[in-house]
């Protein structure tokens, strides 16, 4: 590794920020030829020359549309781009999202930051190039999860490891702790609604527990399928910040495989001061022919102008708050909270609408604006409209069903013309016979505008 020169490219690029440099004016500056310097970045940090000037442009973009003082317009004027067009096209390859998306988002802003590369930075991602990779086959798990928040845009090691720390004193307080085996525990990390524009990660200490066993109430209990995991060792933690972009990038390229959703393991080592890393992984094959796929079709889509009349209001326990693993909790609490056996539908609320809302949700009657039988003087109700993707989902096994909402979840994130879009989520529709369950899922979706690119299967 040639970190000298690594460092002397950065530090000609930043000179230059938002100009952008071309290969031929670096190669002539540092004194080397372009196929060698780009030969030497892109081995040394697993980045291009030009991704690595690209990001940090709409990085910086990121950071002033943040400030919410500057139209789109002014920003891309400001950064080098010709017309508010060309910025959003790149900042939505990039960023997989919008401009408009970022004003006044500090949060969202930082969590996308790209740092400048600095000597540490370049040693890092010089040894995640080198690192072993393997590939395995982990049979059918089942855990029992304590689940906590890590609050930290930028995945702050020492943020992690006191969040963790004290999760762990929570949880051996609880009754019968010291039973648990928590010498085999990891931590397992969830994916959550609208993730990037908030600075929490969801996370547990997951017990793993064998068929039969039984699972204390104050845990989360959750099955995960066989499957294909990635498992990588760490130095140490605090390559955590830097290990996503090259890990997914040695995948698709050494591996022919795609990163292949949450929840993912981390497990240290306190002898050795090793970070290990697992992350579900499928064959490029796999995800393209995936079944999944055939939810995203154009007769699925529904526009909404409704309003959901609220009878009852409940929540996700706090140490139950995995992401978008809802279902088995919310049916769980089903009879606790619903005993009536009038048809109701369930909302799940605006995940931006304050801290954690998106883990509350209201029990009650959906009815159009426009029904004579909307009371508009509600004061409890729930605004629901805009355009949806509904979605059948049955089957006798609540976990089943669970992992198969996490797959729905992951395509629509990688799918080319839906994303996410943030507003209430409607479950309606429910049906329990015999153990068999039966609902309709209104997710609130809004179309892309520019095509993806690889990295929407990264993390």
């Amino acid at each position: 590794m040639n970190q000298t020169l690594i460092l002397s490219i950065v530090e000609l690029i930043e000179s230059q920020l938002p100009k952008l440099l071309s290969i031929n004016e670096i190669a002539k500056q540092s004194g080397y030829s372009r196929s060698y310097i780009q030969h030497q970045f892109k081995a040394t940090t697993g980045y291009s020359i030009s991704y690595y000037q690209r990001a940090r442009i709409l990085s910086m973009a990121a950071s002033r549309l943040a400030e919410g003082k500057y139209r789109v317009l002014d920003v891309a004027i400001e950064f080098g781009f010709e017309s508010q067009e060309a910025f959003a096209r790149a900042f939505r390859q990039h960023m997989s999202a919008t401009p408009s998306c970022l004003l006044g988002q500090n949060i969202w802003a930082e969590r996308i930051h790209f740092k400048r590369l600095c000597a540490e930075r370049v040693q890092q991602l010089s040894t995640l190039q080198s690192l072993s990779i393997s590939i395995f086959e982990q049979p059918e798990t089942r855990w029992g999860c304590f689940v906590f928040s890590v609050s930290s845009p930028q995945r702050d090691i020492d943020v992690i490891f006191n969040t963790i720390d004290l999760a762990y004193r929570e949880l051996l307080a609880m009754p019968n702790a010291e039973s648990l085996t928590l010498h085999r525990a990891q931590i397992l990390e969830f994916r959550e609604h609208n993730q990037e524009a908030t600075s929490t990660y969801p996370m547990s200490i997951a017990v793993p527990f064998a068929k039969g066993d039984a699972i204390p109430g104050y845990l989360l209990e959750i099955r995960l399928p066989s499957c294909q995991l990635a498992a990588l060792s760490l130095p140490s933690p605090s390559y955590v910040p830097a290990v996503f972009y090259p890990l997914n990038q040695r995948l698709y390229q050494e591996k022919q495989h795609y990163f292949a959703g949450l929840p993912s393991f981390w497990d240290y080592d306190y002898q050795t001061g090793q970070l290990h890393h697992k992350c579900q992984i499928e064959p490029i094959e796999n995800s393209q022919s995936d079944a999944t796929w055939d939810l995203f079709d154009e007769h699925n889509e529904i526009s909404l102008n409704h309003h959901l009349c609220s009878t009852i209001s409940c929540s996700i326990p706090v140490n139950k708050r995995a992401g978008t693993r809802r279902l088995s909790t919310l049916l769980e609490q089903w009879d606790s909270c619903y005993s009536n056996n009038e048809d109701v539908s369930v909302v799940f609320h605006h995940p931006m609408e304050k801290p954690n809302s998106q883990y509350h949700y209201s029990l009650g009657l959906l009815f159009a604006e426009s029904s004579k039988q909307f009371p508009a003087d509600n004061e409890n109700d729930i605004s629901c409209q805009g355009k949806y993707l509904l979605t059948q989902w049955r089957g006798n096994d609540v976990w089943q069903l669970e992992n198969q909402l996490e797959k729905f979840y992951l395509r629509l994130s990688q799918h080319r013309q839906y994303q996410y879009r943030v507003a209430p989520e409607i479950f309606q529709q429910f049906a329990f016979n015999d153990g068999y369950i039966e609902f309709e899922l209104l997710t609130p979706i809004k179309y892309r505008r520019a095509s993806r690119q690889k990295s929407s299967w990264a993390v």
